[in-house]
């Protein structure tokens, strides 16, 4: 999964439209970023990319470019 699409899924988990994302946007900003977002997310990675999110870095997160750090993007 490259960047375009991993912000692509992250959009869909927000229920928001994934247009002109560039990463740089704080997550708590774009809206619907709440518990259960966070676990769509940690199942996303989990499923889509094979991957274990730590907890700590996901709580530290602040942007999507973040998000795709946890993510090991």
């Amino acid at each position: 999964m490259d960047k375009p699409a991993f912000f692509a899924a992250v959009a869909e988990i927000l229920e928001i439209d994934p247009a002109g994302l560039t990463g740089e946007e704080k997550v708590r900003d774009i809206g619907n970023w709440d518990s259960l977002s966070v676990i769509s997310f940690v199942a996303m990675v989990d499923s889509d990319l094979g991957h274990i999110v730590d907890g700590e870095k996901l709580k530290d997160a602040v942007t999507l470019n973040d998000l795709a750090a946890v993510a090991e993007l």
